[in-house]
């Protein structure tokens, strides 16, 4: 029993030690960052900079015969994918993909192929998926 009451002590001592330490830090943050403010003040530096958003930056624009052709021959060159009765059109960066496709897995390899080309920025599945049975 008494092992038992030294044990609930020890985590009573332990709660009330990370209670205080989280009083203190809360109580130190306000002024810290306070400091820094009024440091960067001093500096001259503006205390509302610009925020930057970065986004996806795409290369220079590839003309749209040209990835057709780039898509077409992935498609072609890839020995385990039967696209013959796929079509590619692209406008502008978007690829779009129109046909039949008879496996699953064939329409994955399609549109992970027609991903990974520099220059399309979006592919539109607008293929038909025909299974043995249909």
């Amino acid at each position: 029993m008494r092992a038992l009451r030294r044990v609930t002590s020890d985590y009573g001592q332990l709660f009330a030690a990370y209670k205080s330490m989280l009083a203190v830090l809360m109580l130190a943050m306000p002024a810290a960052l306070s400091a820094r403010a009024q440091a960067q003040k001093a500096e001259g530096g503006d205390l509302r900079a610009p925020i930057v958003v970065t986004a996806k930056r795409y290369g220079p624009a590839i003309p749209d015969a040209e990835l057709t052709e780039r898509v077409e021959q992935r498609l072609q060159n890839d020995p385990f994918l039967f696209a013959d009765h796929v079509t590619v059109t692209a406008h502008d960066g978007v690829v779009t993909l129109r046909g039949v496709v008879t496996d699953v897995w064939d329409l994955l390899t399609l549109l992970r192929s027609a991903r990974k080309i520099p220059g399309v920025r979006r592919v539109i599945n607008d293929t038909e998926l025909s299974l043995a049975g249909d």
